[in-house]
């Protein structure tokens, strides 16, 4: 075998190895997008996520999105997806990404929820707060994928959802409040209390639930002790209970 066949033979394995290895900053369990499939599979799934960034991500909002990925990568809800983008070299996916408001790398991160029969997606910015719960949130906001978020109770998650909707109010609360009466862990107890509160609230200001969860996620941004932002998150997860529950398409 000559030396010139042996050099390639070796520059062929180096850049076989160097294209196999899993890029560096992806996120286990997202699938990769970009220009060529990004159309092609978010059209095969009823509601996808995808989050726009830089090729190789860091910081706290990717690695509260990679432990959403890790949560939901089994989930036959939702597909979890990433779309790398480039500001040097090609600048690939760079054009995908105005497609959807992101315009420069200033933008980055976002988040786009596509769900079947929107016209268009669903945007988390990045001036908006970052963390597996708000996260969660914006995707349980937003469609009928359930996600139990902290301090959140399932079953009362369907009755703030369904009093969200609701002509008759009142009948919802009164179900509520039953269902409450036949609790009997004390954790349970005060959770149900602050849907309950949120109930009587919203029937006293018709614009209730979308005042406190502006002026929460005010105090959220601001600088507060830990022990204060968690409470505060937990209320604020209540809150995105109280939304209309989706007609199935």
């Amino acid at each position: 075998m000559s030396t010139t066949t042996v050099h390639y033979l070796l520059s062929f394995i180096l850049c076989s190895t160097y294209y196999l290895l899993p890029v560096r900053g992806s996120v286990k369990g997202a699938v990769p997008l970009d220009e060529f499939t990004f159309d092609r599979i978010i059209s095969k799934f009823d509601t996808v996520l995808v989050k726009f960034d830089a090729v190789y991500p860091y910081g706290e909002a990717h690695d509260a999105f990679n432990k959403v990925t890790e949560e939901l990568k089994t989930s036959d809800d939702i597909l979890l997806a990433e779309v790398g983008i480039k500001d040097f070299g090609e600048h690939d996916n760079q054009k995908l990404g105005e497609r959807f408001g992101i315009m420069s790398k200033k933008d980055w991160p976002a988040l786009r929820l596509f769900v079947k029969g929107e016209d268009e997606p669903f945007s988390m910015n990045n001036n908006h707060v970052w963390n597996v719960d708000e996260i969660k949130k914006f995707i349980k906001e937003h469609s009928n994928v359930y996600l139990g978020l902290t301090g959140c109770s399932q079953s009362f998650d369907r009755l703030a959802g369904e009093f969200a909707g609701a002509i008759d109010k009142e009948a919802i609360l009164k179900l509520a409040e039953k269902t409450a009466e036949g609790l009997t862990n004390e954790n349970e107890k005060r959770t149900a209390a602050i849907y309950i509160k949120y109930m009587k609230k919203a029937l006293e200001k018709e614009t209730f639930v979308e005042d406190e969860k502006k002026r929460l996620k005010k105090i959220m941004e601001s600088k507060i002790k830990e022990e204060k932002k968690q409470d505060l998150q937990v209320r604020s997860n209540i809150l995105s209970s109280f939304t209309p529950l989706k007609t199935e398409l």
